[in-house]
């Protein structure tokens, strides 16, 4: 590509005007002047390729450099759209721990419930320590309240249903420590309701298990009125006899001789 406007062309130009307007005897032969302009042809010719390449080179300059651009423009734009990805994903995994945190807050929450509850129950299973007849004894807490339920009818006068729940305490917990008791109290409900007899025979089951019981005055002592109720006084007599005899001290003896004065 020639461009007749650069500097090398307007100087060839201007010097075959010269040679033109020059005196015949200042020019050259026609040979030189040939010679000269093919030569300065010459010169013009390479320094526009000269020109020519540099543009080409600079032209894929530009292309690499738009190229280059473009590839960091797009690389930029990837970079963003990774980026904003990666917010998402972030965002998004933020929001599963907190739904996971959630859910193990309220398994936390219903595991220390479950052990609370866990632990209620086996409590109620659990021995408890009691002081009972001047012991200290091992029992169930469902056996205390069984036991003590029992108990309760007869204080409140309900003979026949407390020698029930007697009867049921003993099918229930047949080595419970509170055997000997609920033996006493069995005779003692059964002497109310005037079951001599049965009373009698309790009671004698009583002092067989537990004779150095602290509440076997009182069982010899009404083992002593069911044999007179029912009839058998010398039997009753005696009965009332060994009370004071062996326990001259309790309550139950002065009760025992009160009762004999008035045998005879």
């Amino acid at each position: 590509m020639r461009r007749l406007n650069s500097p090398i062309a307007a100087l060839a130009l201007a010097g075959a005007a010269a040679l033109a307007s020059a005196p015949a005897h200042a020019l050259f032969s026609d040979d030189e002047a040939r010679r000269a302009i093919i030569e300065l042809r010459g010169r013009v010719e390479l320094q526009n390729r000269e020109t020519d390449r540099r543009f080409e080179e600079l032209a894929a300059s530009l292309k690499e450099l738009a190229s280059r651009l473009e590839q960091l423009s797009k690389g930029q734009l990837e970079l963003q759209n990774q980026i904003e990805t990666l917010r998402q994903e972030l965002s998004r995994l933020r929001g599963q721990i907190e739904v996971q945190n959630n859910e193990i807050a309220q398994l936390q929450r219903r595991e220390r419930e479950s052990f609370a509850q866990l632990d209620t129950r086996l409590k109620q299973f659990e021995p408890m320590q009691v002081q009972f007849d001047g012991k200290t004894v091992n029992v169930d807490r469902e056996e205390q309240r069984s036991y003590d339920a029992a108990l309760a009818l007869l204080r409140a006068g309900d003979f026949a249903p407390s020698i029930i729940a007697f009867q049921q305490f003993r099918s229930r917990y047949p080595s419970s420590p509170y055997t000997p008791s609920v033996l006493f109290w069995t005779g003692s409900a059964q002497f109310a309701l005037k079951d001599y007899k049965a009373a009698i025979a309790t009671l004698q089951q009583f002092l067989a298990r537990s004779p150095d019981n602290p509440r076997a005055p009182d069982a010899l002592l009404t083992i002593g009125f069911a044999q007179i109720e029912t009839g058998d006084r010398r039997a009753g007599r005696r009965t009332l006899e060994t009370v004071v005899e062996k326990y001259p001290e309790s309550t139950s003896a002065q009760l025992a001789k009160d009762r004999i004065a008035t045998l005879r």
